[in-house]
């Protein structure tokens, strides 16, 4: 580390952050931080001492963040990310919505993609949008996109690809949509880039679209993979703002990880398949106070006591996702990972045929099979899961693979193992920065997760940054430092922690 960059410097530069981003920087991601102050003063082309000296100039901060958010909200997107949902998005939502507002002879549609990053989110709704509505001249779209980053925006204007942002099967026939580059890229067409209107918007300091046409008009937002890496508090906010953008019977679409964040008496989370909403409703009269608690003007959000009542069962199969396997060096067998109040029973002659499907390898039948128990989640369900996620990865299924971890990690997403497990397949195919998104996820639940620590170590190790992997088994010494001798880990495969310590030591010292 610099001595310009001493403790002291950081706590400022990560409360500096946090106070404009909401982004929280904590102990376990110092290095991250650095190096992303580093290249800021780099672009600067300022010595790092002359930056920390001026963040008190509200002047020169505003030119440090906007180079800094740069580095730090690098968002990880494609065409049609997460295709069960934009499959849910084709088949149901949009055309129930279409319908509607037929029957209603109002045609008009109004959805928010929030932190669009480099706009292939808002682009795949525009597309599915022209494939949907074939009158779609006829209509009245409003189809925002925003970011805090401005050269993410650029890009998105832009609307030039390369040919990693088409590496999913796209849903619907794209082809017309997108014209060759003389440098091998895809630039999308100017009927499908002018349907969505890009702005720059801090999620925390402008949530609510009182710019748009109409505030708490929205049909659906879609703010994914943003409000894990915000405070609780700012994460709180957010959600806050963005159920007040929503119409009464709109959507607020988040990442299966980030379900745990949303929360409120004005919102109700349905489940169809993989894909969770959260809609938002009138509230019983009966359920609150004269005091209108619901109400956008209000501070603070009330809670649900118990958000899982208002699950429905699925009533669409798994879609196809990405592809992820357990390595040979991590164990998920055994023990009860989940925090579960209460414990159904357990049917064994159930059990016996899923081990039989398993061992015969009819995979499709297992998964039938277990799917029928969605509503009946115990930790068999979950060790089942487990087994069915290693099988199909192990026959090169990764896409199903995929879509089970995300049905496992929303079942509780502050468990930090389901997003190990994920990462270890991405860590597998050379997916090295997509699996590190997942170890930091798996950290978020469980800062002290000694087997994300060791993972991003091993990832670190061999894609050439030593000092980060250092810092990561140094952190997992750490943690064992905590336990006795003898203890053995749940995670450690049965190694006592004295043992797990040498060994990490020893790859210390080589």
């Amino acid at each position: 580390m610099s001595d310009d960059l001493n403790d002291e410097a950081i706590r400022k530069v990560r409360a500096v952050i946090l106070n404009h981003t909401g982004i929280l920087f904590d102990d376990h991601h110092s290095h991250d931080l650095i190096r992303h102050i580093t290249s800021a003063c780099t672009d600067l082309k300022i010595p790092l001492r002359t930056c920390l000296d001026q963040l008190d100039n509200s002047s020169f901060l505003s030119r440090f963040l906007e180079i800094l958010i740069h580095y730090i909200t690098i968002g990880e997107t494609y065409f049609f990310r997460d295709k069960n949902l934009f499959l849910y998005l084709r088949d149901t939502l949009l055309p129930d919505l279409i319908r509607v507002r037929r029957q209603e002879q109002k045609l008009y549609l109004r959805i928010w993609s929030a932190a669009c990053s480099s706009g292939e989110e808002p682009y795949s709704i525009a597309m599915l949008l022209k494939y949907l509505l074939i009158d779609i001249a006829d209509w009245d779209i409003y189809l925002l996109a925003t970011d805090i980053n401005k050269n993410m925006l650029h890009r998105a204007q832009e609307g030039i690809y390369s040919r990693w942002s088409f590496r999913d099967d796209p849903i619907i026939p794209v082809g017309s949509y997108f014209s060759p580059t003389p440098d091998n890229r895809m630039k999308i067409d100017d009927s499908i880039r002018n349907m969505v209107q890009f702005d720059r918007m801090n999620l925390i300091r402008d949530s609510t679209l009182y710019h748009a046409r109409e505030p708490s008009s929205l049909d659906i937002i879609l703010c994914r993979n943003v409000l894990m890496y915000f405070s609780s508090d700012q994460s709180r906010e957010v959600v806050r703002h963005l159920i007040c953008s929503l119409r009464i019977g709109g959507y607020l679409i988040v990442s299966p990880q980030e379900i745990g964040l949303v929360s409120g008496h004005d919102i109700r989370m349905l489940h169809y398949g993989s894909v969770f909403l959260h809609e938002r409703i009138e509230p019983a009269s009966h359920r609150y106070e004269k005091r209108d608690l619901y109400s956008c003007h209000e501070h603070e959000i009330a809670h649900e006591p118990n958000i899982s009542e208002s699950l429905h069962p699925a009533d669409t199969d798994l879609c196809d996702q990405e592809p992820y396997e357990l390595p040979d060096d991590i164990t998920v067998e055994g023990g009860n990972i989940l925090p579960f109040s209460i414990l159904t029973s357990i049917d064994k002659s159930e059990e016996s045929q899923f081990d039989q499907f398993i061992t015969e390898n009819r995979l499709d039948e297992a998964a039938q099979l277990i799917a029928q128990l969605n509503s009946d989640i115990n930790p068999l369900w979950v060790r089942q899961v487990e087994i069915l996620i290693r099988g199909y990865a192990g026959n090169g299924e990764y896409d199903k693979a995929l879509g089970w971890s995300d049905r496992l990690i929303a079942v509780d997403v502050l468990n930090p193992r389901p997003y190990l497990l994920k990462a270890a397949v991405l860590d597998e195919q050379g997916m090295y920065d997509h699996a590190l998104q997942s170890l930091r996820q798996s950290l978020y639940a469980f800062h002290d997760y000694l087997p994300a620590h060791l993972a991003i170590a091993g990832i670190y190790a061999k894609t050439g940054r030593p000092d980060l992997a250092r810092h990561h088994y140094e952190l997992a010494v750490h943690i064992l430092e905590s336990t006795d001798e003898d203890t053995i880990r749940e995670e450690t495969e049965g190694i006592p922690a004295q043992k797990m310590k040498d060994m990490i030591q020893m790859l210390l010292r080589g």
